[in-house]
């Protein structure tokens, strides 16, 4: 559906060139919802900016259902470009208009008749739940009301592809999760491939498929959400993830684990996906290598359905038991293990 290769962009000033980002290799699939996630100035805006090519990127390609728009003259870009709906953190209503003229306006630029705009406007209403507000001004509307009427306009005109630019970035948590709850349902009903630019890992956790991970205009990580989740390998993906999942170790927990390397114990942090964490595992472990079991800290959730999650654990006993009982969880299908007193990893 969309292929991005080698995307470079470098802005030129008075005080000499500036990169935005550079060799950003994407492929996002029909009908998937594709997140991609950075701190503020790692690129994500200018990114977006140029997948619609409302800004050149410096060199790379940019291929939509096998059209390569980079390639295109500037008419028939512009014909390209409508596929394509753009979903912005500020809502960019037009004041002076209602919310049914808001709507209807990329219809107008197109010069569809009055009666399929009348017509296309009502059903969009309803399916975004304002058809109680058609005649009033973004003014009188809350902000997750505006960002309705922006999906809403959005979709006018039929596009493939949604681009969201911080799109809930700008809304309180309750309004955030209505409004992903909103693009889920047109994603499903519609079939429509949304690409989602955020600062948030838990509108990615809670929407996406799929998910890349931009730092300082590169992608440093990507894959499936639950994969990137259960078992984050960059810093950066790291320091995302901790804050939705709360995986951080606390200090006092650390020290406790310099004590059980003293006596012949071991803290571990057991991370778990799928299948793995409805299995009775640590039971298990206690019983075949007489181990004793303190579970200090635990967490469970869930993405797309499939349950992920993690324990620390101080393991004591007899030494050899305890390293056998560390391999027996590690070769468990959908389980990783981190040794924390003595830096093994398994």
């Amino acid at each position: 559906m969309i292929e991005i290769i080698n995307l470079k962009k470098v802005y030129s000033g008075s005080s000499g060139d500036i990169l935005a980002f550079e060799d950003i290799n994407l492929n996002i699939e029909k009908g998937q919802i594709f997140g991609i996630i950075g701190p503020s100035g790692a690129g994500k805006s200018s990114l977006i900016r140029c997948l619609n090519l409302l800004e050149d990127p410096t060199e790379g390609q940019v291929i939509v259902d096998g059209i390569d728009l980079t390639t295109l003259p500037v008419q028939k870009l512009r014909e390209e470009r409508k596929s394509m709906g753009m979903i912005f953190q500020r809502f960019n209503l037009l004041k002076s208009r209602t919310v049914a003229s808001n709507v209807a306006f990329p219809m107008e630029i197109k010069a569809k008749k009055k009666s399929e705009i009348k017509e296309r406007v009502k059903e969009l209403l309803k399916l975004v739940g304002l058809e109680d507000k058609a005649d009033n001004y973004p003014s009188q509307l809350s902000g997750g009301q505006q960002q309705r009427v922006g999906i809403a306009r959005a979709l006018a005109n039929n596009p493939k592809v949604l681009l969201c630019d911080e799109s809930t970035s700008a809304l309180d948590p309750e309004t955030t999760h209505s409004i992903l709850d909103l693009l889920k349902k047109i994603n499903e009903e519609l079939g429509i491939t949304i690409l989602l630019i955020t600062h948030e890992m838990e509108v990615i956790k809670e929407i996406c498929t799929k998910v890349a991970v931009l730092d300082k205009g590169r992608i440093v990580e990507q894959g499936d959400v639950v994969q990137i989740f259960s078992n984050p390998q960059n810093p950066t993906t790291r320091k995302f993830i901790e804050r939705v999942v709360n995986a951080n170790i606390p200090d006092e927990l650390l020290a406790r684990g310099i004590d059980l390397d003293i006596n012949d114990g071991s803290l571990v942090r057991v991370s778990f996906v799928g299948v793995a964490a409805s299995k009775p595992i640590i039971s298990s472990l206690i019983h075949q290598y007489s181990l004793d079991a303190n579970i200090l800290y635990g967490n469970i959730d869930k993405i797309q359905g499939i349950s992920f999650g993690t324990l620390i654990i101080e393991l004591t006993g007899d030494k050899e038991q305890v390293s056998k009982g560390i391999k027996y969880l590690s070769s468990k299908e959908g389980v990783r293990v981190e040794v924390l007193n003595d830096g093994r990893n398994n």
